[in-house]
């Protein structure tokens, strides 16, 4: 049912859903109008418990988002109504349960809703220089918040709903196209590519305009198509241009602003200047933009207009060209830009900019060169310290961080830091993407699922965002708009290794490995010396029975990577399993040789061989191998209960727990069952409903000797696509349950379907 439309005093605030308004004395601020709806439905019952999913079912229906929606747009309501006090004055939280107005809640006599924008004052009366120029914290973080509401509500709803550009009550959404070099010699490509994405980072402060992100921009380069088509598949209101020519030392760069709904100029300007001297250029482009449509550039814009200027031209000049640099992802190109801010900053030792840019590049060491973090931590939070004492409202500061902590572990801190960053820039896509994979991985796809798809919005021709989208939805086994998500990220990214895996790995939580092999075959053609490739593709073979075409993969695997081989664990898993099935303690230890792994230096892949080993029936080379890796100063203990490995129906748990209760220590054996219950538990709450977690539960209750419970767990993997059965025949975990007639009559029906489909594919399968 929907909410009333009446005015209500809800505590101090005097609350209009017809117009989304809440006031307060002299203080007004305008409510996007799903976030309206959520504090009518509390207020419909006030002092009683509304559930998420009552909250879903009514602020949120016909959109596939989940409790991240809820518990954003409630953080961000309590602090737009000024609810920052323990205990909480309006909304508070019901531990597991939901939430309830705690507020007095009264009707009042209705009054004519007074149209506003905004940011905008009472038409009444005319704006005061101090209702509007003062650059008040309180203000500046007010409007955050409703951005942020409007970002991760406003948007997804758009996006569910077939969201077009303009739509009423939509906001203007930009795109920077690449700027054109038009320069003899073509001399200055990476210049215009940076000027074009740092215009864009300054429309992107302008909470009220909604800014394309650069990977969608930049795909239109080169690309002479009518602007009319690029705002319809970019769903987009307008669309800058621009254009730079040389002669000497002088520049001129031309741009201009196009409605891509009607093709028409709305504004066009050209600025002359020396090489250099574009200090000014990106400033004066925003607030002309802004003019065109109409938006406010508040005191708080202004200020996040002045944290992103250098005091020197040239010091701006090298960031745009360290910019550019940047986002090709080689350590190459990474030296490059590192050097370039680092002359950046001899120029201007105050650009903000260069140094959280500089330390996102130093960051970046550690994938592209090897680089351990902790020898990169001591530059890295001196530069981060700087910026944040110099202009702690920077969202690029938050976004750097967050990935900066994700890189140390700091998963709490990671997470705040990209929310804040989100609350800064609304339009910052990258750090929607950053929380999507780490909702992912931790067993949260509803969430990721809602980061994923504002980072979308901003970013609509991402292939590996869809990609993203596809993986969230497929652990919801939503497998139906998964596969739409994987064709549109398939159409996006025809070249990508990332579109076919992905589609993959939808097939098979289907059950269908013939069209799982399928798409790994694309992704091999794009991709074939990639461990996690192969390593995937021996799994699916394994679990088909194929063992000497599993061994065949593993080998070729090892032979166009070594390294990459010896640390996939999926190729480590593989092969060793094989190697003990096969050779029992002497074939494992053949295997470890052979493979360089006499001493593993990895906890992960300790606790592999330690699985193989228990399948060895050498429990003994299992526990020294266990207990090395406990010792290991390189084990992060949250790693043995991770959700991603959980998913796909392993964990180390499992290994470990039987392991202990082979040498008779029955307490800590039940201490990491009780983990892992724990932990296939909160995933089950979190949305997760994957073939491996019910595997996982088949083991876990089969370990505790429940075997009604272990085979009821097991029905619903097979239900969900599970067609592993050889490895339940084979590995210890499961063998309470070898007796049971149920079992062998449900394995013999998976095995008839893996040997149908082994069937079709042999001949082609060991590529």
């Amino acid at each position: 049912m929907a909410p009333p439309n009446d005015p209500l005093q809800i505590g101090d605030w005097l609350v209009d859903p017809r117009d989304d308004s809440l006031t307060r004395g002299a203080e007004r601020i305008k409510l996007e109008p799903r976030t309206m709806r959520l504090l009518m439905t509390l207020a419909q019952a006030p002092g009683a418990v509304v559930s998420q999913d009552q909250l879903l079912e009514t602020v949120w229906a016909g959109v596939v988002v989940g409790p991240a929606s809820v518990y954003q747009s409630v953080s961000q309501l309590r602090k737009v109504m000024g609810d920052t006090d323990d205990p909480p004055r309006y909304i508070a939280t019901v531990a597991r349960k939901g939430y309830r107005l705690v507020a007095p809640v009264a009707p009042v006599m209705p009054v004519s809703p007074r149209s506003s924008t905004p940011g905008t004052t009472d038409d009444s009366r005319p704006p005061t220089a101090a209702s509007v120029d003062a650059p008040r914290r309180g203000s500046r973080k007010r409007v955050a918040v409703v951005a942020l509401t409007v970002a991760v509500a406003l948007l997804v709803g758009f996006w569910q709903s077939g969201w077009r550009s303009g739509a009423p009550g939509v906001p203007p959404t930009v795109v920077v196209l690449p700027f054109l070099d038009l320069t003899e010699g073509k001399t200055e490509g990476v210049f215009c590519d940076g000027l074009a994405e740092e215009t864009s980072n300054w429309l992107a402060q302008i909470p009220t305009l909604h800014v394309v992100a650069r990977t969608s921009a930049f795909a239109y380069r080169n690309r002479n198509k009518d602007v009319r088509l690029i705002g319809q598949e970019l769903q987009t209101t307008h669309m800058i241009e621009g254009s730079i020519r040389k002669s000497g030392d002088h520049l001129r760069i031309t741009v201009q602003l196009i409605d891509t709904r009607t093709g028409l100029h709305v504004w066009s300007e050209s600025y002359d200047f020396e090489k250099g001297d574009a200090l000014r250029m990106q400033e004066d482009i925003a607030r002309k933009v802004a003019d065109n449509l109409e938006l406010r550039v508040t005191a708080d814009v202004g200020s996040r207009f002045a944290d992103r200027r250098s005091r020197n031209a040239e010091a701006q000049r090298l960031y745009l060209l360290a910019k550019a640099h940047g986002q090709n992802l080689d350590s190459e190109s990474n030296e490059k830009s590192i050097d370039l801010y680092r002359q950046a900053l001899k120029v201007d030792p105050d650009f903000v900019l260069a140094k959280v840019w500089l330390a996102n590049a130093i960051v970046k060491r550690r994938g592209l060169d090897s680089q351990p973090i902790e020898t990169l931590a001591p530059e890295v939070e001196a530069l981060l310290a700087e910026v944040e004492k110099a202009a702690p409202d920077l969202s690029d500061l938050y976004v750097v961080r967050g990935s900066y902590y994700t890189e140390l572990r700091r998963r709490e801190d990671a997470i705040r830091d990209l929310r804040h960053a989100l609350e800064l820039n609304p339009n910052s896509s990258s750090a929607a993407t950053k929380l999507g994979f780490y909702f992912l991985t931790a067993g949260e796809p509803r969430e990721a699922l809602t980061y994923y798809t504002m980072a979308a919005i901003a970013d609509p021709k991402s292939s590996f965002l869809q990609s993203a989208r596809c993986m969230a939805l497929t652990q919801m086994a939503q497998l139906t708009v998964a596969q739409a998500a994987c064709e549109r990220a398939r159409a996006l990214g025809p070249d990508s290794v990332w579109v076919y895996n992905t589609s993959s790995t939808l097939e098979e939580a289907r059950g269908d490995l013939e069209a799982a092999i399928r798409w790994n075959d694309q992704a091999l053609e794009h991709g074939s010396d990639m461990a996690s490739i192969q390593g995937e593709r021996a799994l699916w073979l394994l679990a088909l029975g194929l063992i000497e075409d599993a061994r065949t993969v593993c080998v070729r695997a090892r032979a166009a990577s070594p390294e990459g081989a010896r640390n996939n664990s999926s190729l480590l898993y593989v092969g060793s399993l094989i190697a003990s099935v096969s050779g029992g303690a002497k074939g494992l230890r053949d295997y470890m040789h052979e493979n360089g792994l006499d001493a593993p230096e990895e906890p992960t892949q300790m606790l592999q061989l330690a699985n193989a080993a228990m399948t060895a029936g050498a429990p003994e080379l299992a526990n020294q191998l266990i207990d090395a890796a406990l010792a290991s100063p390189k084990l992060v203990e949250e790693d043995l209960a991770s959700p991603w490995q959980a998913s796909t129906g392993y964990s180390d748990l499992v290994v470990i727990a039987a392991a202990l209760r082979a040498r008779g220590d029955e307490a800590g054996a039940e201490r990491r069952l009780r983990e892992l219950q724990a932990l296939l538990d909160r995933m089950a709450d979190s949305g997760v409903r994957t073939y491996g977690v019910f595997h996982l539960r088949a083991q876990l209750e089969a370990m505790r000797g429940r075997g009604d419970q272990a085979m009821s767990a097991l029905q619903q993997a097979v239900q969900l696509g599970w067609r592993d059965s050889w490895t339940a025949q084979h590995l210890p975990y499961l063998r309470p349950l070898h007796a049971r007639d149920d079992f062998r009559q449900l394995l013999a029906a998976v095995d008839a379907r893996n040997a149908a489909t082994a069937a079709k594919l042999r001949g082609r399968l060991a590529r």
